[in-house]
């Protein structure tokens, strides 16, 4: 900041940066972004969450979906809305989602391996997400509810979980 007295008026010269969110609104982005604005790095964040700083890096790298219960600590630790931190991905994953998935697919009258193949995997990959042997990626996640799009069955997938 600089100062200028002219003319008998205190003139300042004031320099603001202007910051750029993120173009995408992932939680990984917005996690980023934020404890960038915090000016904290990923390891003092780590400590207050008591997680290893690798972790964080993950999250933030979008290597792993931010836990819903994690995304509300760091929600709580970084100033923000939960909502900047969760997406219908990670609350999918926080419901028990192999219960949400078969009884999806039951509700569709479908077998196994004929879900599989409306939703566009391998019913050997499926076994093992219902099977709770294998997470779903945000790719088979999004392949699903877009599967389920001409149904009302979308919302089953996600469980209640008020956002705070």
């Amino acid at each position: 900041m600089l100062c200028e007295f002219h003319q008998g008026k205190l003139l300042l010269h004031l320099t603001i940066p202007f910051e750029e969110k993120p173009k995408t609104n992932l939680p990984s982005d917005n996690l980023k972004y934020y404890r960038q604005r915090k000016q904290m790095t990923t390891r003092q964040l780590a400590e207050k969450l008591d997680i290893v700083p690798s972790t964080v890096v993950m999250y933030e790298n979008g290597k792993r979906p931010i836990p819903y219960d994690v995304a509300i600590k760091l929600a709580d630790v970084l100033e923000i809305e939960a909502t900047l931190l969760c997406d219908d991905f990670s609350r999918f994953l926080s419901v028990p989602y192999t219960e949400a998935l078969k009884s999806v697919r039951t509700a569709l009258r479908l077998s196994q391996k004929a879900f599989a193949e409306r939703i566009g995997i391998v019913p050997s990959y499926y076994y093992k997400i219902e099977e709770g042997n294998r997470r779903p990626s945000r790719k088979v996640y999004q392949k699903i509810y877009a599967a389920l799009e001409t149904t009302s069955l979308q919302t089953s997938l996600l469980g209640e979980h008020p956002l705070q």
